[in-house]
Order: structure tokens, then C-alpha cells, then sequence
């Protein structure tokens, strides 16, 4: 019987004539092709654990690669190092120099000053192939990248396989010379070994407030290559499977395998403790289990079932999807499209496949097969990085044009840093001036709230003298108003670091007697609370009553010492905190609002109305005098949001 031939990945496979070979199967091309839906459906935010896609390249390519290493030493008695490499950039590298010069035109025309900066950084490190410790070193959270998303993001992982790909192979070369009686069975020692080592690692280092460094370390993350590696050292000499029973048993072991793994791409969220205890290794044993149906060829019914062709056109495709599929979704925005939904995604979806299938048909491929069209590589491949780098360094300079109003420059005023937004509130803009001494028609006003009241009151300071006004802010950062009541959640799934919105502000209202309070809980529908040993949202019954019960009990006691007391409808968020979800979301809370205004006779501020005039976030008013008026889609901030800070002071009076 002859062997069913193995396949080989788009990022894996070569084809110079004196390399040895491993045969090729298409179902391996389809676990690829299913690998990077994952992807790009959880980045579209259809897929919460479609991360794991990322899990199943890693299994694949340290099978592969290592296939490939094993096969060359049992043709040749050696594996040439300097050869392997040359595959590895000549697959891996021009579809990358040819993404940085784009991603620089996106920083330099369509970036937000905010984000150019970290676009640089981000750039640098793809080209080193860096990205993944940038990341833990920056402290990045993987997991906000919906919140503040670079288009270099997701370069991470394309790191952790590059570094794989230096140190693996010298590894290999190593263990394989050493070992006397079986090459392949001492490989799979070291292999086994190692995967243990990383697991600990990841045990060990995991923080389930800062995943990053867990999710992203090469040394965490090395479980996964390395049990692909595993496998091509059991399967290398091994016959497939011959006996009927045996691939019934083994299809039936694939399909538990991939209904586990379906369960765990639609409910497993990436901060989830079970997976850094045991949840990404239960995963890549499935993987394993899949792979292995994949190499028993059109025998399996589990490797037909992934050889289906437009699986497999897609894996072919797969590392340029990969590569170009974020970059455009963090162009392709709710924003700029004025799109939403399936519309949005089926715009994403057909931009990535196009221009993914132009890099493998025209660049990819042919550079792959027979080299540099032209110049000799050590003169144009420094070349060709050179220019890479000076595109991503001209497209990220700060500009140093003033910003201008009337012809006139505007002060410079720069934005609030978002630590600083998201921190507790500084004491200089604490404390209002008493009363006698002021014109007769200043309106003394405290601000309260969370991070949302934190930025527009300091836009709100910074037009107080335009609005003949004084303005104090006591607002906190990351904060919630049930936090002393009940378990709460902040974005970054810990605990809010500013503890209780409403803790103090009978005391502060008592000490400054101001004209007006306003409160401002801009991010109040994001939070999830702990009510009766479940997690409740905005928009559940039991969210809704406590948080309900507060508002009332201590907008009460603001009125006893405020003049008038004033609480905001919130707009919508926008730009990257974009969705129908949120949307519902701050619709429930503003209801909210309104009850608690209509019990303790507060007023409301209709910012909501003002900011968002329709009935969702596609409606939103994005600028003001050509700037942001929320830069990060949530926080008041700059030049463009003095012109609702101008309007909040004149509704106040």
C-alpha cells in the first residue's frame, strides 16, 4: 500500500530542487484554510474564540516544518541551515516589506495623531520580527485591540513561528547529529520535554489581570509548535493506518476532536483562566487528532471533510489573508464605510480574499519559485527593508501644523493621555472658588462620574472662562457605582482601579456647594456586574435594579447639596468601541437614567441627543472643526470636543 502523501502549508511548503520533500495532502491545506476564518471572523467580532485559529497554525507548522527537517535528514544524513532559512524569507518576507510602505500611508492620511506613534513602534518590531515582545514589554493587552486596534496588531504571532523557524532548525540539526540509534525518537524527547517546560511556563506566568504576557511569550506560547513537532516525529517512519476499526476509532476520535473545538472557538474568551490551565493544550490535542485524520489521505472521512475545495483555496491563500485581513479591518471601520453588520463584514471579507490572492499570485509565488526578479539578494533584499523602514518612519511623523480657528491659531492643547483619563482624577482641577469674589452670573459646576466625566470635564475647564463658568472635577477613572455593593468588571476584566464612583460625592458636593453637579457615567453599560452568583449586563433585569437603586439613593443625597443636580445621557460609542451591541446597550442605560432623573427630580443632560442624533451609533457625529470629538470613540477629548463642551455649559444654566 503506498503512503498518502502529506500536505504542505503556504507558509511551510518549497519548492528548490535540491530540497527532499514530504508529499502533500489537501486536507492539511483545509485545517489552514479553517485556521485563518477563525481569525478573521473572531477579529470581525462574530467569533468570540476564533483566537484559537492562531493555536491551530502554530500545531500545524511545528508539524510541518518539522516533516520537513526530518525528511531532508533521512535523505541527505544533514539538514542545511542556511538553505532552510533562505525558503523561510523567501516564503515569509516580501509579502511583509510590501504591507509596511501601506500601513505607513494609513498612519501618515487616515491615523489618529494618537495612534502614529505606536504605529512606528509597531513597524520596527514586525520588521524584527519583535512584535510579540514589543507587546508584553509596551503592556498591551492583546485583548483591547478592539478598543485602540493598531493595523500591526496581530504581527504577534507571525513572530513567535519566525523565531521558531531561527532556533527550531539549529535545535533540530543539534539533537539529530547527536543521537546514534533513532534520530527522530530522541527529537521527540527533546520535543515533549520542552512543550512541558513551556506549559509550566504559562501556568506559572499567567496573570489574569495582564494576560499579555502569558497569550503572546514565546517561551508560554511554545507548547503548541512544539506538540506539532511531536507528532511529525511519531509519524515519520510510521506506516499509515491499514485496518478499517482503526480509522473508524480515529474518525470518531477526530470528530469529538472538532466538536470540542467548535465549542471552544464560540464561547472560550481569550482571558478565560481555564485556558492558561489546561484549556490552549486541550485544544492542540485536538488539533493533533485532526492532523493525524488528515495524513491517513481520502481513507479518512474526518481529512475529506477539510479537503473540500474552498477550504483548501483558502489555506492555500492563508498566510497573506493572515498578514493583510486586520490592516484593512482597522480601515474598512463602521465609520468610513457607514456600513454595519453583514454588509460591513461581507465588504471586509471579499477586500482580504482580493488583495490576499494578489500577493500570492504575483508576489508570494513567484518569488517563492524562482527568486528575485531581478539584482542580486544581498544587495536588493537590504534595499527593499531600507526603503520598508523610511516609509514607515516618513508616514509617522507627528505633524507640526497648529491646528487653526478663524485663521488664527489655536493654543496648543494637547490630548489628555488616557492613562491619565482612565486614572483617579488630579488634584488641580479639584476645587472651585468660593462664591463671593465671582461675578454675580458664574455658574460654579462639579463634575462626577467615571473617566467619561473626567475628560469632558477638563474640556469643560478648558472653556469655563468662555462660558463664564468655574469648573471642579471629582470624577474617577475606572470606576463603578455598584463597586462596593457587588463583584464588578472593568474592560481590562479586574476589578475597577477607581473603586466607587459614588462614594463621595455627597462629601465633595457638601464641601464646594456648587451652582450645578453633573454626572457623567459614560461607561457605565460596559460593566459587568455580579448579582445572585452570575454575571449581569446592562439591560438585565437584576443589572438594572441594583444599579437603579443606587442611583437614586445617592442622587438624592447630591441634591440635598447641590443647587440643581444634572445627569447625562450618554451618546453611543463609536470608531473602534463600535457595535449594535453597545448600542442596546446605552440605550438600557439611558432609560436608566431617565427613571432615576424622574424619582429624585433631577434634570438630564440630552448628550446623547446632541452628540447622537439617531437611533444608533452610525448617526454619531464624528468631528468638530476637523477633529475628533471623541478621539478614542468614547472619551471627549481636544480640539473637536470643545464645541460640545461649549454647549454642556450654556445647558447648564
Amino acid at each position: 500500500m503506498s503512503r498518502p502523501r502529506l500536505s504542505t502549508p503556504s507558509s511551510a511548503s518549497e519548492t528548490p530542487a535540491r530540497r527532499p520533500t514530504i508529499p502533500h495532502l489537501p486536507a492539511l491545506d483545509g485545517l489552514r484554510g479553517a485556521a485563518v476564518l477563525g481569525v478573521l471572523f473572531f477579529h470581525d467580532d462574530h467569533l468570540p474564540g476564533g483566537y484559537l485559529g492562531v493555536d491551530l497554525f502554530f500545531v500545524l507548522s511545528g508539524f510541518l516544518i518539522t516533516s520537513l527537517l526530518l525528511a531532508e535528514h533521512r535523505a541527505a544524513g544533514r539538514i542545511d541551515l542556511s538553505a532552510f532559512w533562505i525558503r523561510r524569507a523567501r516564503r515569509l518576507f516580501p509579502a511583509v516589506l510590501a504591507l509596511i510602505p501601506v500601513v505607513a500611508l494609513y498612519a501618515a492620511f487616515l491615523a489618529k495623531p494618537a495612534e502614529v506613534a505606536r504605529i512606528r513602534a509597531d513597524g520596527v518590531a514586525t520588521l524584527a520580527y519583535f512584535a510579540n515582545w514589543r507587546s508584553i514589554f509596551a503592556g498591551k493587552s492583546y485583548w483591547d485591540l478592539f478598543n485602540a486596534p493598531s493595523p500591526l496588531e496581530h504581527t504577534w504571532s507571525l513572530s513567535i513561528e519566525e523565531q521558531f523557524y531561527v532556533v527550531w532548525p539549529l535545535l533540530t540539526a543539534l539533537v539529530l547529529r547527536r543521537a546514534r540509534k533513532s534520530p527522530p525518537r530522541a527529537l521527540l524527547l527533546v520535543s515533549l520535554l520542552l512543550a512541558a517546560a513551556s506549559a509550566a511556563a504559562m501556568w506559572l506566568l499567567f496573570d489574569p489581570d495582564r494576560t499579555s504576557r502569558a497569550y503572546m511569550g514565546t517561551d508560554t506560547r511554545g507548547t503548541s509548535i512544539l506538540l506539532g513537532a511531536a507528532l511529525a516525529c511519531l509519524l515519520t517512519e510510521r506506516p499509515p493506518l491499514a485496518r478499517k476499526s482503526a480509522l473508524l476509532a480515529l474518525d470518531l476520535a477526530g470528530l469529538a476532536a472538532l466538536a470540542g473545538l467548535a465549542v471552544a472557538w464560540i464561547t472560550l474568551e481569550g482571558k478565560s483562566p481555564f485556558l492558561y490551565h489546561g484549556g490552549f493544550w486541550l485544544t492542540e490535542l485536538a488539533v493533533l487528532v485532526l492532523i493525524f485524520c488528515a495524513v491517513q489521505g481520502s481513507r479518512s472521512r474526518i481529512a475529506t471533510l477539510f479537503s473540500i475545495p474552498p477550504l483548501r483555496w483558502m489555506g492555500l491563500i492563508s498566510y497573506g489573508l493572515y498578514l493583510w485581513h486586520w490592516p484593512l479591518y482597522c480601515l474598512l471601520t463602521r465609520q468610513r464605510t457607514s456600513l454595519s453588520g453583514l454588509p460591513l463584514t461581507a465588504l471586509r471579507l471579499a477586500a482580504t480574499l482580493a488583495i490576499s490572492y494578489l500577493s500570492y499570485r504575483f508576489l508570494e509565488q513567484p518569488i517563492r519559485k524562482r527568486g528575485l526578479p531581478f539584482g542580486r539578494p544581498l544587495t536588493v533584499v537590504p534595499a527593499a527593508v531600507a526603503l520598508a523602514a523610511t516609509a514607515l518612519l516618513l508616514g509617522t511623523r507627528a505633524s507640526a501644523v497648529p491646528a487653526t480657528e478663524g485663521g488664527q491659531p489655536t493654543p496648543a492643547e494637547p490630548l489628555l493621555p488616557l492613562p491619565q483619563v482612565l486614572s483617579h482624577y488630579t488634584d488641580h482641577i479639584r476645587d472651585l472658588p468660593p462664591r463671593s469674589g465671582l461675578p454675580k452670573d458664574t455658574l460654579r459646576v462639579l463634575v462626577l462620574g467615571d473617566s467619561v466625566a473626567v475628560a469632558l470635564g477638563d474640556r469643560l475647564r478648558y472653556m469655563q472662562d468662555t462660558g463664564n463658568a468655574k469648573v471642579a472635577v471629582r470624577a474617577l477613572g475606572d470606576c463603578n457605582c455598584l463597586d462596593e455593593q457587588h463583584p464588578t468588571k472593568s474592560l481590562n476584566n479586574r476589578r475597577h482601579d477607581g473603586g466607587d464612583c459614588d462614594t463621595a460625592w455627597e462629601k465633595d458636593a457638601n464641601e464646594l456647594r456648587p451652582d450645578v453637579s453633573l454626572v457623567i457615567l459614560g461607561g457605565a453599560f460596559f460593566a459587568p456586574v455580579e448579582i445572585g452568583g452570575a454575571w449581569r449586563v446592562a439591560c438585565d433585569k437584576e443589572w438594572h435594579d441594583a444599579l437603579l437603586a443606587e442611583l437614586t439613593r445617592t442622587l438624592t443625597l447630591l441634591r440635598k447639596a447641590s443647587g440643581k443636580v444634572v445627569i447625562a445621557r450618554v451618546p453611543y460609542p463609536v470608531e473602534h468601541w463600535a457595535s449594535e451591541k453597545w448600542d442596546h446597550s446605552t440605550d438600557c442605560f439611558n432609560a436608566l437614567v431617565d427613571e432615576a432623573a424622574a424619582k429624585t427630580g433631577a434634570a438630564t443632560l440630552p448628550l446623547k441627543e446632541e452628540v447622537c442624533p439617531g437611533a444608533d451609533h452610525t448617526s454619531c457625529i464624528l468631528e468638530n472643526k476637523g477633529a475628533p470629538i471623541r478621539p478614542d470613540g468614547m472619551h471627549f477629548q481636544g480640539l473637536g470636543a470643545e464645541e460640545i463642551a461649549r454647549w454642556t455649559l450654556q445647558k447648564l444654566r
